[in-house]
């Protein structure tokens, strides 16, 4: 097992695997696997109300950004982010990418210039999103926000990055809360974020 944040992480086995490897065998999967210094790292199946609430992120961040003068592009958690210096790909819920994607070694299922990443948290998951995985994540010189989004409770957090490894918290909560993603100039909205979603 490994050990990230508090949280144990089975590998699907010990056998250490090299990335192309891995790519071949995630070609292949079933379900999704992450990707973390050789070791092949399955993720936890999403429940209805995780997938609803990636897909009202998606929507509603495409629709902010759509009249923008810059152009983003928003991706759903079928893109997965290499991150070489650490040797690790991972899928995060939701990216946004400034102008146009560059893609990992030409593949175009693997980026590596995230502008905005999302993470929708679950119980299993969520020391590991607001701690490693978001220290692997600030490794990517192009993240400029990374935005945590609460499952069970109306509450999206944000961390913006102000300067090199200096990182500021904001948070909204209650579906009549208004969080301003700064690093695309737009203000999300919660109650479109948990649209359908009961309390």
């Amino acid at each position: 097992m490994v050990l990230i944040t508090g949280i144990l992480r089975k590998p699907r086995s010990n056998k250490l695997y090299t990335h192309n490897e891995y790519l071949r065998i995630e070609e292949k999967a079933k379900s999704k696997n992450e990707f973390y210094k050789g070791l092949i790292i399955p993720m936890a199946g999403a429940k209805a109300i995780h997938n609803e609430i990636s897909a009202n992120i998606v929507a509603t961040l495409k629709a902010a950004v759509r009249p923008l003068p810059t152009t983003y592009r928003v991706y759903t958690s079928d893109q997965k982010i290499r991150i070489d210096s650490e040797d690790t790909t991972v899928y995060p819920d939701a990216l946004v990418i400034c102008e146009k994607p560059e893609f990992w070694k030409g593949r175009e299922d693997i980026i590596v210039n995230p502008y905005v990443i999302v993470e929708v948290l679950s119980k299993s998951t969520q020391n590991y999103d607001r701690g490693e995985k978001f220290m692997l994540y600030q490794r990517l010189p192009s993240l400029k926000e990374y935005i945590v989004v609460e499952q069970h409770t109306p509450l999206v957090e944000s961390w913006y990055q102000l300067e090199e490894n200096t990182w500021q918290k904001t948070a909204a909560q209650g579906t009549d809360g208004l969080l301003s993603i700064r690093s695309l100039g737009i203000t999300l909205r919660l109650d479109e974020v948990y649209e359908h979603i009961d309390f």
